[in-house]
């Protein structure tokens, strides 16, 4: 869903009980649990060495996972040739290498898909999200060039990141229901790319996710009906979900109008395989993109209140882990650099800290949540 420029320029949260009770009368239904862990990207509030520390200082605050989600596209060639990266590359995943707590349980994701979810991931080489080269641009998901690099890069991301989680479909659902052929040519992609992946880390769980829509929806239902595809490429059935501008029921800002089963829905796609989500968030303020023709109000109690739903429902579901995408809202960033981009603008006010970098509601429910016992 991100057609973003990736700008990329401690402690841990323990828990434990013990084996005796502080209070005669308590007992272990009194002690509160999750099922999952907890956390966000390092997306920067403002293109700045102090906004980066600040933020990897938030993610260490309020958090046990960190998801590195590389946007920049795939240095295609130089991970097919085994050449070196460009300083571009290099710079990126050695910040994010050198700022991330090593407390944290790491969740990868390195996009195949573009952000348009239509084609091959962009080349990434002095910047990134650059078009692909000429030999590269006619290729496809099941090209064996394109199979031999990704499953390089991704071998050699992994050996550097040692993520607990991998996902190498991110979203692949919209490319289901933008380009069918091209989704049957990504299945041959996934089949050959998880294989290899699995012989060299037969421990790591690969990652596939669904951009969730309103369940009753035809796109929803053809996802539902078709994504089985993909399924037995998948250890674990990643939820992308912004309802609040990708559902198309009424006051889409109000949580209270969710459908009863917007989260529970993944049960009918994930079978006996566990799930998690993957990336979510909500506006805590009104939003207006005339470029879309969208708007809808929204307020800090409003983002609460998803984010209660939120919890409430994956911890009922045995979610395997919850991200939300930015911990604080990225206005300077989006002035700045992102040129007030009218689709980056979609994320900017999902932070749990406004745009003064002052909390938000939500921060709080999310903390105590934190505290709770991770079973």
């Amino acid at each position: 869903m991100k057609n973003l420029l990736w700008v990329f320029l401690s402690i841990l949260v323990s828990y434990g009980c013990s084996s005796s009770s502080d209070s005669p009368d308590e007992t272990p239904n009194e002690i509160e649990t999750r099922s999952f862990y907890m956390g966000f990207t390092p997306w920067l509030y403002e293109a700045s060495l102090d906004a980066q520390s600040v933020t990897y200082d938030r993610l260490a605050q309020h958090g046990d996972i960190i998801k590195h989600h590389l946007l920049g596209g795939v240095p295609w060639q130089e991970a097919l040739d085994g050449s070196p990266y460009s300083s571009n590359l290099e710079d990126n995943i050695q910040g994010r290498l050198s700022n991330s707590a090593p407390s944290l349980k790491v969740f990868l994701a390195i996009d195949s898909l573009n952000t348009a979810r239509d084609g091959l991931a962009p080349y990434w080489g002095q910047t990134d999200n650059l078009p692909l080269p000429t030999e590269w641009a006619s290729r496809t998901w099941s090209s064996p060039e394109v199979i031999t690099a990704y499953t390089n890069y991704a071998n050699d991301m992994i050996d550097r990141f040692q993520p607990d989680y991998f996902e190498y479909g991110t979203e692949a659902s919209e490319l289901l229901l933008n380009d069918p052929a091209g989704f049957a040519d990504f299945v041959v992609f996934a089949e050959t790319v998880y294989s290899n992946l699995k012989a060299q880390y037969p421990n790591l769980i690969l990652i596939t996710s669904v951009a969730y829509k309103s369940p009753s929806s035809t796109a929803m239902q053809t996802i539902n009906n078709q994504y089985t595809a993909l399924m037995p490429y998948t250890d674990l059935l990643g939820v992308s979900t912004y309802p609040y501008v990708f559902f198309d029921h009424n006051d889409r800002g109000d949580p209270a109008n969710l459908p009863n089963n917007w989260l529970n829905q993944v049960n009918t796609l994930r079978g006996n395989k566990p799930w998690a989500i993957s990336e979510t968030g909500w506006i805590g303020e009104g939003l207006s993109i005339p470029e879309f023709n969208y708007s809808e109000s929204s307020n800090p109690t409003k983002q609460n209140a998803y984010l209660e739903a939120l919890l409430n429902q994956s911890n009922a579901l045995n979610a395997e882990f919850v991200i939300w995408w930015t911990v604080a809202d990225f206005d300077t960033l989006w002035t700045d650099t992102l040129n007030q981009d009218p689709l980056a603008k979609i994320w900017k006010d999902i932070g749990l800290y406004d745009g003064m970098q002052n909390q938000r509601t939500g921060l709080s429910t999310w903390n105590q949540w934190l505290t709770r016992i991770k079973n």
